[in-house]
């Protein structure tokens, strides 16, 4: 009687048959088509050894190191096992032959490519935890067989073991063009074979069924026979008969990206990973249109497609998301791609980002290169003049042009069948209009299509544009009308015309000429709250606003996204297309009505004669400016110097107000009027229209609000103010007598009473020798001693003290200009390039400011420090930039910063280094400026100097 095999025996048996020898070892690229030979690194290193056995691990490239002549080495990211998806790092070496065999051969890794790794000719070592993160070591020292993945190309195997330079994968040509398989001879050489042999013959002959049947269903050349057997044609007419089949491949087929042989384009679809770069081809599928930022960059938006993207289930051949590119420019807007519907676009360096829970490419001005693919069959860039610049100088200070170069006759076949592709396309979608039965009297036209935001001046939109009424444009603030809280309304002129906007000709806030020139704008939701900090007589640009028909049958717009920014014509006036028109267009409006002389033509008053509840004119001097705290309402200190019984003295114990008893008028501002006060600074000659004096806390005061722009400040640029100016010119003189011609601080500081969000004094001009040197009977006005400042009380205090720079803040001399948030005024972190908390992806907010300390030793030996903000007056004529990139800037900047601290930084750097050789030289120079009182701590801030 037989004993019965028991498990374990079975087990035994089954590990015999595994580690047999009758079966062939897999050598070649085919052991990576099976799944099961899928090493992973934890159990190759609790193993200890790789057995002997065949296997692979898999994962991506995540660090490559400098090649040297003896080694090659990288990190892959690989899975830890075969349960979950933890990743680890290990680092892999290929020894001097093998990396000689890889050098020979034009082998290069690219990163974030997915490669398998054959474990043949491999030792393996675990390092524990090192510095790149690798937790082992696998080592390659003679030949190694790898394959590595290209996203829409082709993969690539790598046998050094074969003596074969390059193994393409299987690619389109291959799929039409296989080898005929040759006659089974196994049964006569190998009589017996091994189960995973008969399994792998089965799926050889599988798959060659399925790509036989493939080659079937794609060709166009049909021929229904009878079932009668054919003879079986010889050779070289069955390769012909394969040329013909793939000439007649359907263009719909077309798989989507190529790689040609000095770039890899990827398919429009799987360009989504978040911060990497892409080389992509599409075809464009609406118009674009070139447009300028607020910033005053050229941009446009493409959106484009290839036999990637999904259709919809209805055969109609529309797509469903067409691929968005956002391209910029800064030289000219030649500079970016002028396309049209239907042509076809090659992109390189375009990197992915996250927008709005989706993916966006985006095409920066210091990166992207394009071309177009011409009827003629080769590349293009469209009309260029010829005294335009076709590269610059990057950031690294290399040339770069955004011209692509490149006659790669892969990229060029496959733009041409790109192009069929895009005609079969387009024919099926008439295809399938045709079949679509009418119902109704109405003409049948296809879904429309987005497009892009055209930028329009009021006389040409319309809730009919191409957009569906929605445009963007850059207009001037008129007059403001606050309804409620949850809605805005703005009246705003480009100084253009439209027949269909009510005409305004009756309001008492219209100017002359532009009665029909003005579009009433509501701003509902997140455009609500920043349409109350708007100000009348700014300028601003509205992207995304809505054109529509009110009940009244006139035209007016509507905007609920916060998609609104203040420009500054000082700043980038020159540069923003429609900026610069709506100016040139406003000064012949002035011109012809004569605006600036309808200030001469006002009556003004002076504070002497203003009497109580009476509406006056005046033109002031602004003394002070207290914001307090954001309230909605602000109230300015100013005179005309002279004096009237009804004014109370200054409520502040400010030494500059000393003199101006009963001179100086407090008016509280509210509305708009409230808005202006943030753009007035002290010094400034304004004109104030329709003030009233009223009893308001038991003390006469000014009253000034309403939308309509009653402030205005004088330019003595200008004829027409200049001539204004005079009569008061001439008070001021007057007012101080002996001490006329020579400079007097005027500009003083914020009432203590302000928070912390009133900014910091703005100038401070340098006092005169009497202030400078007081007598002994006398107070003094200013402090002329670091000790004589520490020991005086109160929120403003203004000093002039002669001292010597000691040290300095930071110790980088273009780390002194930093970038902020003009949205926020918040310092932007080093970490990030635009304002995160903003949703600046356009970088639209950004300014620059200089802020830096200094620590001053005056001639007693007393030291304390001072902050440099942006309002010095010896930073003004300074550009705001980014330092590091602007040689220019930096050396200007340079020179200041030594005119006052002289060899400061480079005293610290050396002392830093150990070096006491260099002496500290700085001038000797009287600083001015002021101490005052924010957020509870003392700062003594620097206005300006003199030697």
């Amino acid at each position: 009687m037989k004993r019965r095999a028991s498990a374990n025996d079975a087990e035994e048996k089954r590990k015999r048959s595994r580690l047999s020898p009758s079966e062939p070892p897999l050598t070649g690229p085919e052991l990576f088509d099976f799944p099961e030979h899928q090493r992973y690194i934890t159990s190759i290193l609790s193993a200890g050894n790789l057995d002997g056995t065949p296997g692979y691990i898999v994962g991506k490239v995540f660090m490559k190191y400098p090649e040297s002549e003896k080694t090659l080495r990288f990190v892959l990211s690989t899975e830890q096992s075969e349960v979950g998806d933890k990743t680890v790092r290990v680092q892999v070496v290929f020894g001097k032959q093998c990396s000689k065999l890889l050098r020979r051969r034009g082998i290069k890794l690219p990163l974030s490519h997915d490669i398998y790794l054959s474990l043949r000719g491999c030792s393996v070592a675990s390092t524990g935890a090192s510095a790149n993160g690798a937790i082992a070591t696998l080592k390659f020292t003679e030949k190694v067989l790898l394959k590595v993945l290209f996203p829409g190309g082709e993969d690539m195997n790598i046998d050094l073991w074969d003596d074969e330079l390059l193994r393409p994968s299987k690619s389109v040509d291959s799929e039409w063009f296989n080898t005929p398989p040759e006659e089974p001879a196994l049964a006569a050489e190998t009589p017996k074979l091994s189960k995973k042999e008969k399994k792998r013959l089965r799926a050889k002959d599988y798959t060659e069924k399925q790509n036989a049947n493939t080659k079937k269903d794609r060709s166009e050349i049909v021929n229904v026979q009878p079932e009668v057997a054919a003879p079986k044609p010889p050779a070289p007419q069955k390769q012909e008969e394969k040329v013909s089949v793939k000439e007649a491949v359907d263009p719909l087929l077309l798989k989507p990206g190529c790689r040609s042989t000095d770039a890899s384009y990827t398919p429009l679809s799987n360009a989504t990973r978040v911060s990497c770069f892409y080389n992509i081809v599409g075809v464009v599928y609406s118009d674009s249109y070139i447009t300028q930022s607020s910033t005053g960059d050229y941009m446009c938006t493409l959106h484009l497609v290839d036999p990637g993207k999904r259709v919809r289930s209805n055969d109609s051949y529309l797509m469903e998301t067409p691929a968005k590119v956002v391209c910029f420019a800064k030289v000219s807007s030649k500079w970016l791609p002028s396309v049209r519907e239907g042509d076809i676009v090659v992109l390189h360096n375009v990197k992915a980002s996250s927008f709005q829970g989706g993916t966006n490419l985006v095409g920066y001005n210091d990166k992207l290169q394009w071309a177009i693919y011409g009827p003629d069959g080769q590349l293009t860039h469209g009309d260029i003049p010829s005294d335009l610049s076709k590269d610059t100088l990057n950031d690294r200070g290399l040339p770069f042009s955004p011209f692509l170069q490149t006659e790669a006759p892969i990229l060029l076949d496959y733009c041409s069948k790109l192009r069929q592709w895009w005609d079969a396309v387009q024919g099926k979608k008439k295809d399938f209009l045709g079949k679509t039965h009418q119902v109704g009297s109405q003409a049948l036209t296809p879904p429309p299509e987005r497009s892009a935001r055209p930028w329009l001046t009021i006389k040409d939109a319309s809730p009919n544009t191409i957009s569906n009424g929605y445009f963007n444009c850059v207009v001037e603030v008129v007059h403001k009308h606050r309804s409620d809280q949850a809605c805005s309304t703005l009246y705003v002129t480009d100084y253009t015309s439209n027949d269909q906007c009510p005409s305004y000709d009756q309001a008492d806030w219209c100017l002359p000429g532009l009665a029909k020139s003005i579009l009433r704008i509501e701003l509902w939701d997140e455009a609500a709250s920043f349409g109350h900090q708007m100000e009348v007589g700014e300028y601003y640009s509205f992207r995304n606003l809505r054109m529509r028909i009110a009940n009244n049958g006139f035209y007016e717009a509507k905007m609920k996204e916060l998609k609104i920014s203040k420009l500054d014509p000082d700043v980038i006036g020159s540069k923003h297309a429609m900026l610069n028109g709506l100016l040139e267009r406003k000064s012949k409006w002035a011109a012809k009505h004569k605006i600036e002389e309808r200030l001469e033509k006002l009556e003004y008053t002076k504070i002497e004669d203003v009497e109580i509840r009476v509406r006056f004119n005046c033109i002031v001097e602004i003394l002070l400016v207290d914001l307090l705290g954001g309230t909605g309402s602000a109230r300015v200190y100013v005179t005309d110097y002279t004096a009237n019984s009804l004014l109370p003295d200054p409520d502040l114990d400010m030494h500059f107000f000393d003199g101006l008893e009963k001179r100086v008028l407090k008016i509280m501002l509210r509305d708009s009027q409230a808005e202006k006060a943030k753009s007035l600074e002290p010094g400034n000659v304004c004109v104030f229209q329709k003030v009233m004096l009223k009893y308001f806390n038991r003390e006469n005061i000014g009253d000034l609000g309403g939308e309509q722009r009653l402030i205005k400040r004088l330019n003595p640029g200008l004829p027409s103010h200049k001539a204004l100016m005079e009569d008061f010119e001439n008070r001021k003189k007057a007012f101080f007598g002996q001490r006329q011609g020579a400079a007097v601080a005027r500009q003083p500081e914020r009432s203590p009473s302000a928070s912390a969000t009133t900014s910091r004094p703005r100038a401070l001009i340098e006092p005169s020798a009497s202030e400078r040197a007081p007598s002994p009977s006398s107070k003094p006005k200013i402090c002329t001693s670091i000790r004589e400042l520490q020991s005086r009380d109160g929120a403003v205090v203004l000093f002039g003290i002669r001292a010597r720079v000691k040290w300095a803040k930071p110790r980088e001399l273009w780390d002194c200009c930093r970038p902020y948030c003009s949205r926020c005024n918040k310092r932007i972190p080093p970490t990030q390039r635009a304002c995160v908390a903003c949703d600046d992806f356009d970088h639209e907010f950004i300014m620059y400011k200089y802020n830096f300390n200094l620590s001053i030793e005056d001639e007693d030996g007393s030291e304390m420090t001072v902050a440099v903000f942006d309002e010095a007056l010896f930073l003004t004529d300074l550009p705001r930039t980014n330092l590091t990139r602007n040689p220019t800037a930096l050396n200007e900047f340079r020179a200041c910063f030594e005119a006052v601290a002289g060899n400061v930084l480079e005293y610290q750097d050396a002392l830093c280094a150990g070096n006491e050789d260099i002496k500290l030289n700085t001038p000797l120079i009287c600083f001015y400026g002021c101490r005052y009182e924010e957020e509870g701590r003392k700062v003594c801030q620097l206005l300006s100097y003199t030697r």
